[in-house]
């Protein structure tokens, strides 16, 4: 297995240095085209001195500064044509040197047995059954999800039912308590309502996460699908190795064959190590959903517990406040017919004497048109009914 992983390593810095080898030829033969377009300019400039030259003893020509300076132009044009020459003989000798070693490089990797390359493929399909068998963990666990997210769901039925339960009690309440009532149980209703809302919130985040479990599975399952095609391919591919290794193929085929085999492995684990990144991010996001709902649906829980006992309590002080008002109530129409008894009775009484006290005591005792606390004794008009009840109700609470 090193000696396969060297020599695809070989491979690759064969590569490379085979195409630094095609930029510095690239830039041999720039150089050469540079050259030659020197010389072509060194001889134009030679022939235009000679021409100065033959024309100086008939024409005035021009300055001596300006033939020295042509002169030494043509000097300087001559020592960089010089220079470019040695370098680029220099670099031509390198270029051939590592050439020939590229070569020698080659022949070797060519004959390097091909049960190292077996031995290649047989690595490459162990990686490759290893991130099978954790894809086929992580589809595991993505089924784990989809179970707790349809726990969630029955939870959240479950709460939903008991808040139904509450809505009709407190609409049963509502119908059969009057004004009072009604006006205790608004603030009820309205929490309910924003407990409902709240559930209606949850449920659809619920489907979210619904739909995002099913995405996942589908994406699972598409990705089974490719890796068996995949796994096909490589197959295809390794049968097609192992032919082209035969005695009557030439060995430059065979390695052309193994770049390409390599190359196409390459690709497929850089897509399955992209869907494994997703599959991973997919499953943080689902989990992170769940436990915000799972949270959302305690607290919805811990609230409806609140209100139900908080109704319950108010419902059971309604109920006292109704007996106590029963209560004053009997008493009063008590108080109502004794004092109407004993209206009668004095009437009935006749003598001076009598008559006396009995006028004392009627105008002493409360007439039938009032009304007295029993407590306190005091008396009210039936015009004063409501301040009555009023004084009743706070000589009970006393």
């Amino acid at each position: 297995m090193d000696s396969a992983s060297m020599g695809s390593e070989g491979d690759a810095l064969l590569r490379e240095r085979t195409r630094s080898y095609g930029v510095l030829n690239t830039l041999y033969h720039e150089t050469r085209g540079e050259m030659e377009l020197l010389n072509k300019q060194l001889c134009v400039k030679d022939n235009i001195i000679a021409d100065l030259k033959s024309r100086l003893p008939v024409v005035i020509g021009p300055s001596n500064s300006l033939v020295e300076s042509l002169l030494s132009e043509i000097c300087k044009l001559k020592q960089k044509r010089n220079d470019m020459e040695v370098k680029a003989a220099r670099q031509g000798e390198r270029l051939t040197a590592q050439i020939r070693e590229k070569e020698l490089e080659q022949e070797r990797i060519r004959s390097q047995p091909d049960h190292e390359k077996d031995r290649e493929i047989q690595r490459l399909r162990a990686a490759l059954e290893e991130r099978e068998r954790a894809e086929a963990t992580r589809s595991v666990l993505c089924s784990s999800l989809a179970e707790e997210a349809d726990q969630l769901r029955g939870q959240l039925g479950a709460t939903v039912k008991v808040c139904q339960e509450l809505l009709a009690r407190l609409e049963r309440e509502k119908k059969g308590t009057g004004g009072e009532v009604e006006e205790q149980s608004t603030p009820e209703l309205s929490d309910l309502n924003a407990a409902k809302s709240q559930i209606r919130q949850l449920q659809g985040e619920n489907q979210q996460l619904k739909q995002r479990v099913s995405y996942v599975q589908d994406l699972n399952s598409q990705w089974q699908k490719y890796d068996s095609s995949r796994e096909e391919y490589i197959r295809a591919l390794g049968q097609k190795l192992k032919e082209s290794s035969g005695p009557g193929l030439m060995p430059v085929v065979g390695s052309i064959r193994t770049g390409l085999l390599h190359q196409e492995i390459s690709r497929l684990n850089a897509l399955l190590e992209e869907k494994i990144r997703e599959c991973s991010r997919l499953g943080r996001e689902v989990e992170d959903i769940r436990r915000q709902g799972h949270e959302r649906i305690q607290t919805l829980e811990q609230q409806v517990l609140i209100y139900t006992e908080d109704f319950k309590s108010e419902r059971a002080d309604r109920e006292r406040a109704q007996g106590r008002i029963a209560d004053l109530k009997e008493q009063i129409s008590q108080l109502k017919q004794q004092l109407h008894k004993q209206v009668r009775r004095n009437t009935l009484l006749s003598g001076g004497c009598r008559a006396a006290a009995a006028a004392t005591n009627w105008s002493e005792c409360p007439g039938p048109s009032e009304l007295q606390c029993p407590q306190c004794h005091a008396r009210f008009n039936d015009t004063e009914a409501a301040e009555c009840m009023k004084h009743f109700d706070e000589c009970a609470r006393l």
